[in-house]
C-alpha cells in the first residue's frame, strides 16, 4: 500500500486514540532484538517496543513486550541495528526546496561538483541545451560558493553573460542570501547604476557604478518575481519526492523556515489533498504581516496555546487562527495545532545574513572585508532594532512563537534586547523564542538566552562546510573557535537545537550530529574542541530538544508509552561508534504513526 494511503487510514484510528492505554490491549506492531535508544532520560534504553493506533503502547524489556502479542501483532526483528525517535528538523525550508528542485546543482565537492566559475558556466549551458529552454525565459541555477571556487569570488554578470545574452540567468548562493544576475537579469529588474541600495540589502557595483550581478540580501527579492512558478501539480509533485528526501535521511517532521505566500498555498493545498506524510512546521515570513506593525490591523490570533499536542484539541475548543489577506482568499491560518500534518506555528523572522557570505551583522570587524568595503566593515541587519522590539511586543501580548535569524553576535544583541524588552512590559511567558543559527553568539549572550528562555538552534554545519573560510578569511580562530557554542549550553543546562538549514546542506541529521560531535573542518582543523559536545547530546538535539522547541515534547522526541510511533532504525549506534564514523552511519528505515515512510530495502 502507498505510505501516504497507509497513514490516511491510521490517522482514523489516531484521532479516536485519546485515552491512556492499558496492559489489556494488543499490539498492532512490536519492534526488538536490537538497540534502543529512548532520549528518555529516565530510562534511557529498552529492549522492545509496542506500538498500537500509531502510538507507543509500551516499553520496556522482551518478555514483558511480547506479552502484548496478539493474534494479528507483526514482529518486527531488528536484528542488532538500532531504533531511536525519528529525527525532528529544528530549522531547514522544506517547500522552498520546491523552487530550486530539478534545477542545475551548483555545490561544490562533497555535495556537488563544481570547482571554478567556468564548470558553473559549462553546466548552466548544457542544461539550457538539454532542456531546449526558449529565449527570453529566466534559467536559474542554485548553490555556487565563492568560498570554495578556485576564483574565490561571485561569479559576476560579465560571467554569467557568457552563458546566454538571449536568456536572464539568475544564480542562487549556497547560503541563500546573495543571488547573481546576467545583463538581462538586471535589466528585467530594473537594477542599472542610478538605483539604490534598498534597505537591509545591496546592489554590489563595478567601478563605473553598474550593478556587478551580485545582489545582497533584501536587493535580492524583486529577482524572484521573474520566476515562473511550475504547475501546481508539478509543485506537489516536487513537494513529494522533498518529503521522500528527508525521509530516507529518518526526519519524521520538518520545518518551513521562512514560508512565503505561494509555499504557505502549496502546504495547504498538499494537505487538503492528503499529499504529507511527514509533519511539517510552517513559521510564516514576517514581512507578509507588515501591516500589523503599520496599525492597520492587529495580529489576530483569536486562542493560541503553544502546548497543544499533534491529536488534541485545546482546551476552550476553538482554533486559534492569524489572519492575512495577502496569503490567501481563505486567509485564516490554524496556528498550534497538525491538520493533516500541517502546523502553522508562529512567525519567522531574518535579522542578518550569512558570516560566509560577510553579510552576518558583526559587533567586530571581518578579518577581510568584502570588496568595496572599509576595514571597520562589521556587516548589517535587515531589520531595525525598532522592528524586532514591536515585533517582541506584539508577540508578548498575543502569545505567539516568534524564530529569528541571528547568525552574528551584533545581531542577536537585538534579538536579545528586543526579548528583554518585551518580557518587562508584558512579563515572562512560555514563548519559546528560537534563536536561529546562533553561529557567532559569545558566552555572556549564552547566559542572557537562559535568562529570558531563548532557545538557541545552532548550524554546527558550519564547522565542516565552512570552518577553513571562517578561520582565515570571516572572524579568525578566536571567534570560530566559539561558533555554535554548544558544549557552552550544555554546561548551563540549556535545552538547544542543532539544524541542517536545508537545502544550504543535505537534510541529513547524522551530518549534524557528525559536526557538533567533531568539529573537523575540510582540512582537518578541529574548529573549537571545547565546543565539541556528546553524540547523546546531539541526538537530543534533535529529538526531545527539537520536539520542546515545538511544543511538542508530550507528543514526541522520545521513546514512551503515548507518545507517537515516530521511529528512525539506523544500522549502527551513534553511542558506540568511532565518533568519526557518525556520519557513515545508515538510515535503513523511517516509521510515521507506525506506518513505514522509507525502507533502504525498497
Amino acid at each position: 500500500m502507498n505510505p501516504r494511503l497507509q497513514m490516511a487510514v491510521f490517522l482514523v484510528g489516531i484521532t479516536l486514540f485519546s485515552f491512556a492505554v492499558s496492559g489489556a490491549e494488543k499490539a498492532d506492531l512490536i519492534y526488538h532484538r536490537g538497540e534502543i535508544i529512548t532520549m528518555d532520560d529516565a530510562h534511557p534504553a529498552a529492549e522492545a517496543v509496542a506500538i498500537r493506533l500509531g502510538r507507543i503502547l509500551a516499553v520496556g524489556n522482551t518478555a514483558e513486550i511480547l506479552k502484548l502479542k496478539g493474534n494479528s501483532t507483526t514482529v518486527i526483528d531488528l536484528d542488532g541495528k538500532t531504533l531511536l525517535p525519528g529525527f525532528i528538523d529544528p530549522h531547514s525550508h522544506l517547500a522552498q526546496y520546491q523552487q530550486t528542485w530539478g534545477i542545475p546543482a551548483l555545490a561544490p565537492p562533497p555535495v556537488g561538483d563544481v570547482r571554478t566559475i567556468a564548470d558553473i558556466i559549462a553546466k548552466m549551458k548544457a542544461y539550457i541545451v538539454k532542456k531546449k529552454i526558449p529565449p527570453g525565459e529566466l534559467v536559474l541555477g542554485n548553490g555556487y560558493d565563492d568560498s570554495l571556487l578556485a576564483e574565490l569570488r561571485h561569479p559576476t554578470r560579465s560571467d554569467l553573460d557568457q552563458i546566454s545574452r538571449e536568456h536572464p540567468i539568475l544564480l542562487v548562493h549556497a547560503s541563500g542570501h546573495f543571488l547573481t544576475g546576467n545583463s538581462l537579469a538586471l535589466a528585467a529588474v530594473k537594477y542599472d547604476r542610478e538605483t539604490k541600495d534598498p534597505l537591509g540589502g545591496v546592489i554590489r557595483r563595478e567601478a563605473n557604478g553598474d550593478p556587478n550581478g551580485v545582489c545582497e540580501e533584501l536587493a535580492g527579492l524583486p529577482f524572484f518575481q521573474l520566476l515562473k512558478p511550475n504547475p501546481l501539480q508539478k509543485q506537489l509533485e516536487n513537494l513529494i519526492e522533498i518529503q521522500e528526501l528527508y525521509a530516507r535521511h529518518g526526519v519524521t517532521t520538518a520545518q518551513d523556515g521562512i514560508s512565503m505566500g505561494p509555499e504557505i498555498q502549496l502546504l495547504r493545498e498538499a494537505a487538503n489533498r492528503g499529499e504529507l506524510f511527514l509533519d511539517i512546521v510552517s513559521y510564516p515570513r514576517w514581512d507578509l504581516f507588515n501591516d500589523v506593525l503599520s496599525g492597520q490591523r492587529k495580529l489576530d490570533i483569536e486562542y493560541h496555546s503553544p502546548l497543544i499536542g499533534c491529536c488534541q484539541m485545546n482546551p476552550s475548543g476553538t482554533r486559534p487562527v492569524m489572519t492575512n489577506p495577502i496569503i490567501s482568499d481563505k486567509s485564516k491560518l490554524q496556528v498550534g495545532i497538525y491538520q493533516n500534518h500541517l502546523k502553522f506555528a508562529g512567525i519567522k523572522i531574518t535579522a542578518d545574513g550569512s558570516p560566509q557570505g560577510k553579510t552576518a551583522f558583526l559587533t567586530k570587524p571581518y578579518v577581510n572585508p568584502p570588496p568595496g568595503q572599509s576595514k571597520d566593515y562589521r556587516g548589517y541587519a535587515t531589520v531595525t532594532q525598532d522592528e524586532l522590539d514591536r515585533w517582541f511586543d506584539v508577540a508578548y501580548l498575543r502569545e505567539v512563537q516568534l524564530i529569528v535569524h541571528c547568525n552574528g553576535d551584533a545581531a542577536a544583541d537585538m534579538m536579545i534586547a528586543a526579548v528583554r524588552k518585551a518580557i518587562q512590559k508584558h512579563g515572562k511567558k512560555d514563548l519559546r523564542p528560537v534563536m536561529i543559527h546562533a553561529q557567532m553568539i559569545r558566552h555572556d549572550q549564552v547566559d542572557a538566552m537562559d535568562e529570558l528562555g531563548i532557545i538557541p538552534s545552532f548550524f554546527t554545519g558550519h564547522t565542516f562546510f565552512w570552518g577553513d573560510w571562517h578561520l582565515n578569511e570571516t572572524v579568525g580562530p578566536e571567534r570560530a573557535f566559539g561558533m555554535s557554542p554548544a558544549a557552552y549550553a550544555v554546561k548551563k543546562g540549556m535545552r538547544f537545537t542543532n539544524h541542517t538549514d536545508a537545502p544550504i546542506i543535505p537534510p541529513d541529521p547524522l551530518i549534524a550530529l557528525w559536526t557538533a560531535v567533531n568539529r573537523v573542518s575540510r582540512s582537518g582543523v578541529v574548529i573549537g574542541p571545547n565546543e565539541r559536545i556528546s553524540a547523546l547530546d546531539g541526538l537530543k538535539a534533535m529529538t526531545i530538544h527539537a520536539a520542546y522547541q515545538y511544543f511538542e515534547e508530550s507528543t514526541k522526541g522520545s521513546i514512551e508509552p503515548g507518545k507517537l510511533a515516530d521511529f528512525v532504525i539506523l544500522d549502527k549506534n551513534p553511542l558506540t561508534v568511532p565518533p568519526m564514523t557518525i556520519k557513515d552511519i545508515k538510515v535503513t528505515e523511517t516509521i510515521k504513526q507506525g506506518v513505514k515512510i522509507y525502507s533502504a530495502q525498497d
